[in-house]
């Protein structure tokens, strides 16, 4: 029977060869993103920077998601989420919150919304609800957060020292670091949104 080798018996990679060079990009880029991120800053969504929550109720034939997006596509409010809530026709909707230097003020972004449902989806949308909303993420949510985090990597290191030896739990956690490093860095660069699902 004829047996398929891909790769020839006597192959032999020297992967370590450039290990060297390899630790040197990894903990510049490591450092950058640190630096990127103390400096420059994430892009955070409006699971951090609060914002105005409405709930409407759109008539049945008009509660397609997709169509309601499409109407908010062209403004300048910024981030806009939506979502549905409990009944199709009912529909959550949130305004990220403002920098201090826009112009718009709560007043106007809720004129704004109105107008735009009313006049793209239909004039007989009800709005339930209109109300400031805080961040998602309070500071003790982050400190509960931390907490975790640690206790995670912590009870990961024991487990890969019991099981295997403690210096590859040392290098599975220096490994983990490393990834989320880079991870934050490359969100800087790009300036994608940073919220929740992010974090997930």
């Amino acid at each position: 029977m004829y047996k398929l080798r891909l790769v020839p018996k006597e192959t032999n990679i020297q992967f370590m060869r450039f290990h060297k060079f390899g630790l040197l990009i990894s903990i510049f880029l490591a450092v950058l993103s640190f630096v990127g991120y103390f400096s420059i800053g994430l892009n955070t969504g409006i699971d951090f920077r609060g914002g105005t929550l409405f709930e409407v109720r759109v008539p049945i034939e008009k509660s397609n998601l997709s169509n309601i997006r499409s109407a908010f596509l062209e403004t300048n409010l910024g981030e806009i989420s939506i979502q549905s809530f409990g009944k199709p026709e009912d529909i959550l909707i949130r305004v990220q919150k403002q920098n201090q230097d826009s112009e718009l003020t709560e007043q106007s972004i809720i004129n704004e919304i109105k107008s735009i449902l009313r006049n793209k989806i239909s004039n007989n949308v009800e709005f339930r609800r209109v109300e400031t909303v805080g961040p998602v993420v309070s500071g003790e949510l982050k400190r509960k957060g931390f907490i975790a985090l640690s206790l995670a990597l912590f009870a990961m290191l024991i487990y890969i020292w019991f099981r295997f030896e403690w210096q590859f739990s040392i290098g599975a956690i220096i490994a983990l670091i490393h990834d989320v490093s880079l991870t934050i860095g490359f969100l800087v660069i790009t300036k994608l949104e940073f919220n929740l699902a992010t974090i997930a």
